[in-house]
């Protein structure tokens, strides 16, 4: 009988731990600014329109992925989004576990690597970009294994489809590639290197050449890609940065201890996630042996220290930790290969300080920690979930509004950053812009109040929100003549149940001014 390969083993594998996931989590809480961000240019994408272009976007691979499951199961619903962003952390997680396979045949300590990084997928609406670290890694490996011309059209094949998925994972990727590509010319094979970066080259060219077909097929968006990229740089960051919770700066006198200890493993892993990649690579080339496996996680993880400090919060540093967590695992199992309960002892305490600090936002956590009657059950789409009163309450609210005040050819306008509710009430948003965080040049305000015209918007859902505690950053700031439009324009009607900080405005009736 032939024997079944390993890989398809991996593959259940990633598979038992993704559905468990998906079964004990994936109905569980709610997310109104950024999941909400995906799930509604989703929805559009599959109904026609084109990412960037037709509304304010990710780049457009996760849009048309998740339209592609939206297809296959036949509706639109926020579950079936959540099974979509899954099947694609079903890639990374392989390619993670293909990867560990190499240094172990233990699959009790592939189990246990596999649930540790599954603890860390947080936000669940990032698993694109978790995934996509997590493939470079296995992709850095097998170049590095065997550095033929083949493999580097393959490694320019995923840096083009990853830049697919976000322009900075394709960047990302290009850098992690150069550094892999230094070592292997220093370190390995230095015959060929015109031709290698010929093929990685053709690779790219493969790999994003669904996007240069939207360029040259899709007229206007190559324009729009431009103007994008100008306003990043107009905008002067990528991200809206928080300061650096070092672990010299936890509040030891105020907080409770399981805080202490948790802020304390979220600082010392920021450290971590600065320090090896660096220290690591230094290491690497002034070392005539290296592990192959932890230069691979060292290439990624350099250009991904950008995304754990472009915004120093827990979510972004579970972005950008994932070659930190396969680099100790491939230093510990190799390290410890003689020992095994120096092993699992070392990948159980991965687990603890784990749970310790991602484990304890996660919705199940959440949820178990919770107070009584915090979470309710809420039908939302068709699918039963269960979500904290708050946002359940506000949800409510919201469409009863909507159900008494928006009639047939009339259009609701929500601001700032709650673009969840957009597809729970199954409504297209009246502007281009659905996310309106950063400050807007007065040009493009202007425009906003000529589509809110064009678009018949009758009624506003306004939220004076201090982002970050920042005064700048609330909507009457950021969009000052867009606030004067409406408050100049529509009036406000008392809604008792609505948020202190939410406004509910409609159109003031013109026939009597």
């Amino acid at each position: 009988m032939k024997k079944i390969p390993d890989w398809l083993y991996i593959c259940g594998l990633s598979f038992i731990l993704i559905g468990i996931t998906f079964i004990i989590q994936g109905h569980i809480g709610i997310n109104l600014a950024d999941e909400g961000y995906l799930w509604y240019g989703a929805i559009q994408t599959s109904s026609g329109e084109i990412p960037l272009m037709d509304f304010q976007s990710y780049d457009p691979g996760r849009y048309y992925w998740v339209a592609f499951w939206f297809m296959i199961f036949g509706n639109t619903s926020i579950l079936t989004l959540r099974i979509a962003v899954l099947l694609f952390l079903l890639i990374g997680l392989i390619s993670a576990l293909l990867a560990v396979r190499r240094v172990t045949k233990s699959w009790g300590y592939l189990l246990i690597v596999g649930a540790l990084l599954i603890l860390w997928v947080y936000p669940r609406h990032k698993m694109f970009d978790i995934s996509i670290s997590m493939i470079a890694i296995y992709m850095v490996i097998l170049l590095l294994e065997k550095p033929k011309i083949v493999r580097y059209i393959y490694s320019g094949i995923i840096i083009g489809l990853a830049a697919f998925f976000g322009s900075n994972h394709g960047l990302y990727l290009l850098i992690s590639y150069a550094i892999a590509s230094v070592y292997i010319f220093f370190k390995i094979d230095r015959t060929n290197i015109i031709k290698k970066i010929g093929c990685l080259g053709i690779g790219i060219f493969i790999g994003y050449s669904p996007r240069l077909l939207m360029f040259i097929f899709i007229p206007g968006s190559f324009k729009n890609y431009i103007d994008s990229i100008i306003w990043l740089f107009r905008s002067g960051n990528t991200n809206l940065p928080l300061p650096i919770p070092w672990p010299w700066r936890v509040d030891f006198t105020n907080l409770p201890v399981m805080n202490i200890v948790s802020e304390l493993i979220v600082g010392c892993l920021f450290v971590l996630v600065f320090l090896f990649p660096v220290g690591w690579a230094i290491h690497s080339f002034r070392s005539k042996k290296t592990n192959l496996y932890l230069v691979a996680s060292v290439s990624v993880g350099i250009p991904y220290i950008h995304v754990a400090f472009s915004r120093a919060d827990l979510g972004h540093l579970a972005q950008g930790i994932f070659p930190l967590l396969l680099g100790a695992c491939f230093w510990a199992l190799e390290y410890f290969r003689r020992s095994k309960v120096k092993s699992i002892v070392f990948l159980t305490v991965m687990l603890i300080v784990s749970s310790l600090s991602i484990g304890r936002v996660q919705p199940l956590y959440q949820q178990m920690q919770a107070p009584p009657n915090t979470f309710v059950r809420f039908t939302l789409t068709n699918n039963e979930l269960w979500i904290d009163k708050s946002s359940a309450d506000f949800i409510r609210t919201v469409q009863d509004i909507k159900n008494q005040y928006l009639k047939e050819g009339q259009n609701l306008f929500i601001a700032p950053h709650t673009p969840t509710l957009y597809p729970i009430l199954n409504l297209k948003a009246p502007l281009w812009d659905i996310y309106l965080l950063f400050p807007e040049t007065e040009d493009r305000q202007r425009q906003q109040i000529q589509e809110l015209k064009q678009n018949n918007v009758t009624l506003v859902i306004l939220g004076d929100i201090a982002l970050d505690g920042r005064d700048d950053l609330r909507f009457r700031n950021t969009h000052k003549i867009l606030w004067e439009y409406l408050n100049n324009n529509y009036e406000v009607i008392a809604v008792e149940a609505m948020p202190p900080n939410y406004t509910v405005l409609r159109l003031l009736d013109t026939s009597t001014r």
